[in-house]
């Protein structure tokens, strides 16, 4: 028995050595909720685009982006939680309430990078203006991004794979243009 562990547990470990770095980041996304890790980057967004304009600092976009973002992880944890006993049949509530969050938690990542964008440019003395930009674009490479590591991940060429990237980034455009016009 100890053998087969030890057998299973190397041949662990020669997958994960030969698997690169590429792909190893693309299996993990997919093993995640990269559909939260997008609405929350969208939702994060598409606050920033939406409020910069009527806050004095940087640091006034932040709040709203927090609130929005974790009143959707919740509102999807709720759909889970009270919805999925139709599909999934009957489990405890500790049980759906725990696997809800756990698979959820994406949405709150989702917003991460171009939050801490926002905080670290804002300590470094860049105007707000010019700071909400610079996370918003780091949005529009976060949505490209993950388009383009799942395009990879199914098997589509580098061409193919980035022009998807490129569409899916259209969205976070929007959200720049948008700021625009909203102030």
């Amino acid at each position: 028995m100890l053998a087969v562990l030890t057998f299973a547990s190397g041949a662990e470990e020669a997958h994960m050595a030969s698997e690169t770095v590429s792909r190893r980041v693309a299996r993990r996304l997919a093993e995640g909720n990269p559909a939260g890790l997008l609405y929350g980057a969208i939702l994060t967004g598409a606050v920033m685009s939406a409020t910069a304009g009527h806050v004095a600092t940087a640091y006034g976009v932040i709040g709203p982006c927090l609130f929005v973002v974790a009143v959707y992880w919740l509102a999807d944890i709720y759909v889970r939680v009270f919805a999925g006993p139709f599909r999934d049949g009957r489990s405890p509530l500790s049980h759906r309430l725990r696997a809800a969050a756990g698979h959820e938690s994406r949405v709150l990542l989702g917003g991460v990078p171009a939050l801490v964008l926002l905080v670290v440019t804002s300590l470094v003395g860049v105007k707000a203006s010019l700071a909400v930009d610079l996370a918003l674009w780091l949005t529009v490479v976060e949505l490209g991004g993950v388009a383009y590591i799942a395009g990879r991940y199914v098997g589509s060429s580098r061409a193919a794979a980035f022009r998807e990237s490129l569409a899916a980034a259209l969205l976070g455009v929007l959200m720049v243009v948008a700021k625009s016009f909203l102030h």
